[in-house]
């Protein structure tokens, strides 16, 4: 299915080498006004770093074609459309031609060869930039309840970012944070990244990463026992991002090697007010939000588009065949799956908050 979500819904649309994509977003409240800047800002950012992305440099100009009116929310579905200008469909001429460790195989098995397989068609990391339309618009609307989604670049190969204590971080600091290209901590450890990044590019090869992402002012009581936990939905809509391939809630499995009295967030007063003392279990007790901060690690594989020679196969000539990828493609996606991550986890907090109306 091509639509996710329960009090907001969402429909994607469109190939990677179609005229368009888009997203329909059915159920937001009325009255909203979008801050159209904070869309175009975060579909800049998810484009990526020049000289570590791909050469496909889309415009991302949207029309709003329903659901938008005298500049705020009708309340009727809303919908997007990106049209596509910078598509090369000229390597793509073989449908029968796989491209290993893509999706093109099971996608012409479970399609029978009638799918687009330009670009990877519906599969395709493009139709991200539409998630990335609706997180800003969800992103604003949590920021209006003091509810803050960021992330950083916890790691590119094996060069890792520093921690920090993130609950003495300052908003404003979020914010850069959140306007960055290649977000981190440390700078030095950006620096050593993208050392990697291109080295990796000079060899005709890609190399992944991990992301971690944080959400303060999270309230308590967000997710439900059982199958819409938070963990739950968080994971639905993590793992339907192309490139992602684990995911993790606050110490993840260093947990499943310490003795209880490690990893047990114990509680204390404070002035009155309800504290805890560590935030192992990132945020989550019982699959709901317990009032601490919200964090989770999304680990991000090399993409699969190297034009390093690669055996694969034929299938219309049933054929062992060597395969070569030439294109626009990316020596790395860390950076650009981080925005999206950003999307969907904003996607998921509004929809719980919505949910938690009907206990109120």
């Amino acid at each position: 299915m091509n639509t996710f979500g329960k009090n907001i819904r969402l429909s994607i649309f469109g190939e990677s080498h179609g005229d368009c994509i888009g997203i329909t977003i059915d159920g937001l409240p009325s009255g909203i006004v979008i801050n159209q800047t904070k869309i175009k800002e975060m579909l800049k950012i998810r484009q990526g770093l020049k000289d570590i992305s791909t050469p496909r440099n889309e415009d991302n100009d949207y029309q709003i074609i329903s659901g938008y009116f005298e500049n705020h929310t009708t309340g009727a579905p809303l919908t997007f459309l990106i049209k596509n200008h910078k598509a090369d469909s000229s390597q793509y001429k073989d449908a029968g031609l796989i491209r290993p460790s893509h999706a093109d195989y099971p996608l012409y098995q479970k399609y029978k060869g009638q799918n687009d397989y330009r670009g990877g068609g519906h599969a395709s990391g493009r139709l991200t930039a539409a998630l990335v339309i609706v997180g800003a618009i969800c992103d604003q609307l949590l920021e209006e309840e003091n509810i803050f989604v960021f992330s950083h670049i916890n790691s590119v190969k094996n060069i890792k970012d520093t921690s920090i204590d993130i609950q003495n971080l300052s908003i404003e600091k979020i914010k850069v944070l959140k306007s960055s290209m290649f977000p981190t901590f440390d700078e030095r450890g950006k620096t050593l990244m993208i050392e990697q990044i291109n080295k990796a590019k000079k060899n005709n090869d890609a190399v992944g990463g991990t992301i971690e992402t944080f959400a303060i002012g999270v309230p308590i009581g967000l997710g439900e026992p059982f199958f819409d936990s938070l963990e739950s939905l968080l994971a639905h809509a993590i793992f339907s991002i192309p490139g992602v391939k684990s995911l993790e809630f606050g110490d993840g499995i260093a947990m499943c090697n310490q003795v209880a009295s490690k990893i047990v967030d114990q509680m204390a007063y404070n002035n009155g007010q309800i504290t805890f003392l560590s935030n192992h279990q990132g945020g989550i007790n019982g699959g709901i939000s317990n009032g601490n901060y919200l964090n989770f690690r999304v680990g991000v594989r090399a993409p699969s588009s190297i034009s390093t020679p690669l055996s694969s196969i034929d299938l219309k000539k049933h054929e062992t065949v060597i395969v070569q990828t030439i294109g626009k493609h990316d020596p790395t996606i860390v950076h650009r799956v981080l925005p999206v991550v950003n999307a969907m986890t904003s996607f998921i907090l509004l929809d719980l908050l919505l949910e938690n109306k009907k206990y109120e």
